[in-house]
């Protein structure tokens, strides 16, 4: 019975020690900036459909490195309704480069706006996860108080840290 307790014990322990890593007990601040213009590449999904974002990305980052893109960084916008476009935001890409991706990558230009922006860290895919957890409560709190609508949310991976944005409409 007591190496039970003690196994029990050392699994609660390394459990909690993963989560703190992950930020499972980290604050999430929300501010506001002017964030963009970014050139987005990406395919939509329709609501239901997240089980395709990793496949998506991982497909349009092999077709954006055939296509010598290598300035990215993977952004994803969401709907309210849950459909959303899965991509990267890309620098540098000529006309031509875009226009050679698979006919069912798009690209458009998100512009320069100001947005609420909270952020958490990057460890593993699991980071998305709890991070919309984390920060889908605080950008909530954040529009009640300030009146503002809920509208699309984009996830932005910039080096070992996930920027959330959310464009502010009153």
């Amino acid at each position: 019975m007591r190496y039970v307790l003690s196994a029990l014990i050392a699994i609660v322990l390394i459990v909690l020690l993963c989560a703190a890593w992950m930020g499972a007990f980290r604050s999430v601040a929300v501010t506001e900036e002017d964030r963009g213009p970014f050139t987005l590449v990406y395919m939509s999904i329709a609501p239901g459909q997240l089980d395709q974002v990793g496949p998506i990305t991982d497909q349009l980052d092999a077709a954006l490195t055939a296509a010598g893109i290598s300035q990215r960084k993977p952004l994803d916008l969401f709907q309210p309704d849950g459909s959303g476009d899965v991509g990267f935001a890309v620098e540098g890409a000529t006309a031509d480069q875009l226009a050679n991706l698979p006919s069912k990558a798009s690209s458009r230009v998100i512009p320069a706006q100001r947005v609420m922006v909270a952020t958490f860290p990057w460890r593993n895919r699991g980071s998305y996860m709890l991070g919309y957890i984390k920060v889908d409560r605080a950008l909530a709190d954040y529009r009640a108080a300030h009146g503002y609508k809920k509208v699309e949310a984009m996830s932005l991976l910039d080096g070992a840290t996930i920027v959330y944005m959310q464009p502010v409409v009153k």
